[in-house]
């Protein structure tokens, strides 16, 4: 926890975690060219449906072909400049995965997100310790239901590299940095849900980007915007106004002190409209947890259109229910 600090020692949160993030951020404008392996699997309950390979070949952030596989998909992504190819195979990037792609070269992809906080932090001075920053995400399904997520971003005071951190659709811990070109670069990445399996994306190579490997980088059938996946944070009660098969949860009984509560949820919905996942969970209440994943899991929504095309969608479902006084 971050000590209180004079104002004119403070600086804005955003800043201080893109400095940190600069530090480690292999696709950065102006970073050295590299080629990187690295193999996500599940530490936890070794549950094969998480082991994946991710490729990258990076000469510039406008130019680049990544390749990831898993069992439930799989994509070849090819950037050269405004040319995009792309193939894909499965319904939906599941979420847990993208997020540690995206986070092997990029430690905090969405800063904006940071930026609309508002928030002011200490930035590190060489001492031991973190600068952590906590948050929290505010969510409501827009007709009366007021929840919120947990968030938060973690500075290494003495080095300034960033330690872990997350949003809605981002979260990833940093751990054995190592220097490439003037960059500490996490060989290591981890990502957990509350509940959920826990993610590790080991690096097996990264080296300079040979001059035979960047021909790879080349779009010789370039894919249509509208055939190309991209994921989209929506808010909830846009999501929601899209629902056409959504029967409300039917919760059970719940010994608590007070009489109703609410809980929310991150869903990720495959561009058909499909609920594919809901990553948050509940280990305080289990039950809660087994009737959220079983009955949403078969809602229903209109696909989400951005920019004329269906994307795959990241929000939340926030939902009051009802508890059973625990001195009836």
């Amino acid at each position: 926890m971050q000590s209180q600090q004079p104002a004119s020692s403070l600086v804005p949160f955003e800043q201080a975690a893109r400095t940190a993030a600069l530090k480690s951020a292999l696709a950065q404008p102006g970073a050295a060219p590299f080629h990187l392996r690295a193999v996500i699997s599940d530490q936890k309950n070794h549950d094969p449906q998480w082991d994946a390979e991710v490729e990258e070949w990076w000469s510039s952030p406008t130019r680049y072909k990544r390749v990831f596989h898993c069992a439930r998909f799989s994509q070849t992504l090819i950037v050269d400049g405004s040319k995009v190819q792309e193939t894909d195979s499965g319904a939906v990037f599941p979420e847990l995965l993208r997020n540690l792609t995206v986070e092997l070269t990029n430690p905090i992809p969405r800063l904006d997100e940071l930026a609309a906080l508002h928030l002011s932090v200490m930035p590190p001075d060489g001492t031991p310790g973190q600068i952590v920053t906590r948050y929290k995400i505010p969510t409501t399904d827009g007709a009366g239901a007021i929840g919120s997520m947990d968030a938060s971003v973690a500075i290494d005071r003495k080095t300034g590299l960033m330690v872990y951190g997350g949003n809605l659709d981002w979260d990833v811990a940093l751990h054995d940095f190592a220097p490439f070109h003037g960059l500490q670069v996490p060989r290591r990445l981890t990502a957990q849900t509350q509940g959920g399996p826990r993610l590790t994306a080991q690096m097996t190579l990264l080296e300079d980007l040979s001059s035979s490997d960047a021909g790879l980088i080349r779009v010789t059938k370039p894919t249509p915007a509208a055939r190309q996946l991209r994921v989209v944070v929506v808010p909830e009660p846009e999501l929601r106004k899209l629902a056409f098969d959504n029967p409300a949860p039917d919760w059970p009984d719940m010994a608590e002190s007070s009489p109703s509560g609410a809980i929310t949820m991150r869903v990720v919905v495959d561009r058909s409209g499909q609920v594919q996942s809901i990553d948050n969970f509940f280990p305080n209440k289990p039950a809660l947890q087994a009737v959220a994943e079983k009955q949403l899991l078969g809602w229903r929504f209109r696909p989400y259109l951005d920019r004329g095309a269906p994307v795959q969608v990241i929000s939340t479902l926030t939902f009051s229910y009802p508890v059973r006084n625990a001195s009836h």
